[in-house]
């Protein structure tokens, strides 16, 4: 049995030979994909100078004589509005007079103005502007390309696509963008009791949840499910169902059946298909039967046990992590510290992962955790928002200690 650094160290050192490959798709199907290149933007943005705010645009170089006098602008008749195509309006100066021009937020600075009194200090006398100091070109203006320039890089390759930037990604005219291809991954759950969610309840049988939660746990984690199996505890159907999935996947993961019990034929299943170990048990808890290898040196494997907790610790803490390094994605960090509000004895040697309410408060962020949790209670899926890590040289948690937290 080794330790988890031993084993995360083991696992972060595996390069497959499964390289993966670019795709182009729309980004309104973007969310969660992983950029290939870097993304260009398209356009200036903004696309041209525009009004910060509702006001007046003015011509500076005629406020910059005004001294004890004071300049009357002419209002003219139209009023500019965010859209319209004031760019390239002729504006004819009534006769004998300078004027200004009454302009909405976002509305685009005629040519032969550069600045924006805002409606709120502007002083309007018989549809007249009355300025009574210099106007310094630029005032309430946004100038074109000032926040991205086209040609721009607007996000690094690598990136994780979230709303946030595929709403920059339309904003510079981008419609279309090379993402790396999903990743083909098997789950492989095993166990006589294990039946699919849309059959009937039945005595002495349990719901497929891992199968489930592994799924939308990877298409979250820029996977494809190619198979989401469920196996009885029979060597010849888990080596069967093995071997299609050597034939359509990067990744696989199974479920139970990594012990050494009398119906634990998960690694003799895998030996049948060329599995290679390369640990077997690992020094944490919960999850201490995870073990880990390779079919034909190319297909990673994670053997996780049962129990969904303890599935569950493993999907966060050892295959997400491989699916970042595989992809070299450029994550957000999500590891904080946060401050216990609970003391806890710890009655082992081995890391110790456990699931938590990470909240804020006056100022600080803490992390609770749960009168009742273990490797299969199963109830804390629905209030917990992060994994909280225990040392193995650790004791025991006192209130007020900073944590290692992992957001979820």
């Amino acid at each position: 049995m080794i330790s988890f650094d031993e084993s995360l160290n083991i696992i972060n050192s595996i390069n497959t030979s499964a390289s993966l490959k670019a795709e182009k798709i729309s980004v309104a199907n973007a969310m969660d994909r992983v950029l290939y290149d870097d993304a260009i933007s398209d356009v200036d943005y903004p696309a041209c100078d525009n009004s910060a705010m509702d006001g007046y645009a003015v011509n500076s170089d005629l406020t910059k004589e005004i001294n004890s006098s004071q300049l009357k602008l002419a209002i003219y008749k139209k009023v500019v509005y965010a859209g319209d195509a004031s760019v390239n309006y002729k504006y004819k100066k009534p006769d004998g007079e300078n004027f200004a021009v009454r302009i909405m937020t976002g509305g685009y600075i005629p040519k032969t103005l550069d600045a924006v009194i805002p409606i709120e200090d502007a002083v309007v006398e018989n549809n007249n502007l009355i300025v009574s100091s210099p106007v310094k070109s630029g005032k309430n203006v946004r100038n074109r390309g000032e926040v991205i320039k086209k040609g721009e890089v607007i996000l690094k390759k690598n990136t994780r696509l979230t709303p946030e930037n595929i709403s920059l990604l339309v904003s510079c005219n981008i419609t279309k963008i090379k993402v790396y291809e999903k990743i083909p991954v098997s789950v492989i759950s095993t166990g006589n009791e294990i039946i699919g969610f849309d059959k009937k309840p039945a005595y002495g049988k349990i719901f497929n949840s891992n199968g489930i939660l592994a799924e939308n746990f990877l298409i979250q984690n820029s996977c494809t499910v190619v198979n989401n199996a469920i196996c009885r505890d029979n060597l010849e159907e888990i080596v069967e169902v093995l071997t299609q999935a050597v034939k359509t996947s990067k990744i696989i993961i199974t479920s139970a059946g990594a012990s050494f019990g009398d119906k634990d034929f998960t690694e003799k299943a895998l030996e049948a298909v060329g599995f290679k170990i390369k640990f077997r048990q690992v020094a944490i808890k919960p999850a201490k039967p995870f073990s880990f290898g390779l079919i034909n040196k190319k297909i990673p494997v994670f053997m996780l046990p049962g129990n969904p907790v303890a599935f569950y610790t493993c999907l966060a803490v050892y295959v997400k992590p491989f699916i970042n390094g595989h992809i070299k994605i450029n994550s957000r960090v999500r590891a904080i510290k946060s401050v216990s509000s609970f003391e806890y004895i710890k009655k082992n040697k081995r890391r110790e992962f456990i699931p938590a309410n990470t909240f804020y408060k006056d100022g600080t962020v803490y992390s609770e955790i749960f009168e009742k949790s273990g490797p299969a209670t199963i109830n804390v899926f629905g209030i917990m928002n992060s994994i909280i890590s225990v040392p193995e040289d650790a004791d025991v948690i006192h209130k007020g200690e900073l944590l290692d937290t992992y957001l979820i």
